[in-house]
């Protein structure tokens, strides 16, 4: 600025033939005064020609961007701009210059600039221009506002982080509501377990769940319901648990144990706890929860949630593992106590099919007297007779031995678990032979420990196409597979008799109704082929990572 021009802040312009007006205006007011006061501004200012190049920079823009006066005055001012920005903020100032207008200080344009050392920083920037000897000039008002911005970003964190919350917090409301639901339904036991087990994996975001139950004599774990936990962990090892693990230190202590990383333990622990680590890294999973599931004061075992990558569990996910333990719990006390009004019911049906059962083996057993009574006599006089009467006799002694056999089983449940499901199948493939005189054909897979409602389910389902085939088929042939795949077990019955058309039966003929009834308990699929005169295939096939979807529950 010239000691001859004088500004007029009505017209945002300075001439230079002004009249000296020192004596009537403060200090500040003159052309030292002023150049003083924008020298020691608290923002960074600039000015710039209509070419965009650099005019005049207070302390304060040198201050914030690390050039010496020298080094900018003359330059072109997108040298305090990133280059990436270059191009659009040429285009921004050229529409300026043809176009100018004012815009209030501090309420500018969010900008990025640049340092000399070439760091970047947010800035807003305020424009404004004056008109010096009939030429414009650009005046702009810089503020770092990194802190501001910085601000902005941990609150918007803060905000994303309570929304996150607020959201989870609904749907962990809206699942426990669905709870509820279900335990206050007819659904059977198991069938809640698994939406309890199921609901727990989605809520807290666990790759895979199970409940385990304690056995007090011996101190071990066995797995009663899962959800996404592989068939061939629970083949392995999962199964059955004891040792000193993480899980059963849950059941015992009474208090949740949390492991946010298996691979960081440095406690090698027993050979048992060992293996079943191992095994858990060996199967994908390094982190687990688990927490102590009681019942009425009484310990039942334990909820586990897995999971594939490592996590540091909170208070309040702790807190709501806690809360779906206590569902469970409540759904296998509900079943106790329907257990207990039922009970009657149930010996009451138990012993009138001993009777009946004991009448069936009675009656067989007498005819098989009556004729070993008389086979000898017979044998002297009609040989052919007598060979007759003797195969008649060994079939009934057969049939005998085999509803002796299902008297046992049915007057026995617990046995339907003991033994495995391959020993199962080949009693009831006996059976079948002795009373109806069908040959059958066995071919089992390897050998996996099932849950004890899926053993029973895959039992009556073969019993029941076993009681058809000797009632009903009229076959010659019948042919039993178990096929155990990696994530599915799958059960064909197959005969080749006479075969049905399902539109000529009653819907609960056959034993069709049960026998869906059972699928549907464990949540497998079950399918009848047959047409008339081309025998039938019953096949049931259940996946253990398969849950009831929530709309059909």
């Amino acid at each position: 600025m010239s000691s001859k021009e004088n500004i007029n802040p009505s017209s945002n312009t300075i001439n230079g033939s002004a009249p000296d007006r020192q004596s009537r205006e403060p200090t500040w007011a003159s052309e030292a005064g002023l150049k003083l006061l924008i020298e020691s501004a608290p923002m960074a200012i600039v000015t710039v020609d209509q070419a965009g190049r650099i005019l005049y920079v207070n302390a304060k823009l040198l201050e914030v961007f690390g050039y010496k006066r020298e080094e900018l005055i003359g330059q072109l001012v997108e040298i305090l701009i990133p280059t990436r920005f270059h191009h659009s903020h040429v285009k921004h100032r050229q529409g300026y210059v043809t176009d100018p207008h004012n815009r209030a200080m501090g309420i500018g344009f969010d900008l990025a600039a640049r340092k000399k050392d070439g760091a970047e920083f947010p800035i807003e920037v305020g424009l404004s221009y004056i008109q010096i000897n009939g030429e414009m000039v650009i005046v702009g008002s810089i503020n770092d506002v990194s802190v501001r911005k910085q601000a902005e970003e941990i609150l918007e964190r803060r905000v994303e982080v309570r929304t996150r919350e607020i959201e989870r917090r609904r749907r962990v409301a809206d699942g426990l509501r669905d709870i509820l639901t279900i335990l206050n339904s007819n659904l059977p036991p198991g069938e809640i377990l698994n939406y309890v087990v199921a609901q727990a994996s989605r809520l807290l975001d666990a790759d895979a769940s199970a409940i385990y139950r304690l056995h007090p004599e011996n101190q071990t774990l066995s797995i009663q319901t899962s959800y996404g936990l592989p068939l061939a962990y629970i083949a392995k090892q999962g199964a059955v648990i004891g040792g000193k693990g993480k899980t059963i230190q849950a059941a015992l202590t009474r208090r949740p144990v949390a492991v946010p990383d298996f691979r960081t333990i440095t406690d090698e622990g027993d050979e048992t706890s060992r293996f079943r680590r191992e095994t858990l890294v060996d199967s994908g999973y390094v982190a687990l929860l688990a927490v102590p599931l009681t019942v009425k004061d009484e310990v039942y075992g334990s909820l586990v949630l897995y999971y594939q990558e490592p996590c540091d569990f909170s208070a309040e996910e702790i807190n709501l593992a806690v809360t779906f333990a206590d569902q469970a719990a409540l759904a296998i006390e509900n079943a106790r106590l329907q257990s207990q009004v039922e009970q009657a019911a149930i010996l009451a049906e138990r012993n009138r099919l001993a009777r009946e059962l004991h009448d069936s083996v009675t009656q067989t057993l007498f005819s098989a007297s009556l004729i070993a009574e008389v086979l000898p006599r017979l044998w002297q006089r009609r040989i052919d007779e007598g060979r007759r009467r003797s195969e008649e006799l060994r079939q009934l002694t057969r049939g005998a031995l085999a509803e002796m056999r299902t008297l046992l089983l049915e007057l026995r449940p617990s046995r339907l678990t003991e033994v495995s499901l391959h020993e199962l199948l080949r009693q009831l493939a006996e059976a079948v032979n002795g009373r109806a005189r069908v040959p059958v054909t066995l071919e089992l897979g390897r050998e996996v420990s099932l849950l004890p409602d899926v053993q029973i389910a895959f039992y009556r389902t073969a019993q029941e196409a076993l009681n058809n085939v000797a009632k009903h088929a009229q076959a010659s042939q019948v042919e039993i597979n178990l096929e155990t795949l990696p994530n599915e077990i799958i059960l064909k019955i197959r005969d080749n008799g006479r075969g049905f058309d399902f539109d000529s039966i009653r819907p609960n003929s056959l034993g069709l109704s049960i026998m869906r009834e059972r699928a549907e308990a464990i949540g497998a699929d079950l399918r009848v082929c047959t047409q008339i005169g081309q025998g039938t295939e019953v096949l049931l096939s259940w996946n253990p990572n398969k849950i009831t979807n929530e709309e059909d529950v």
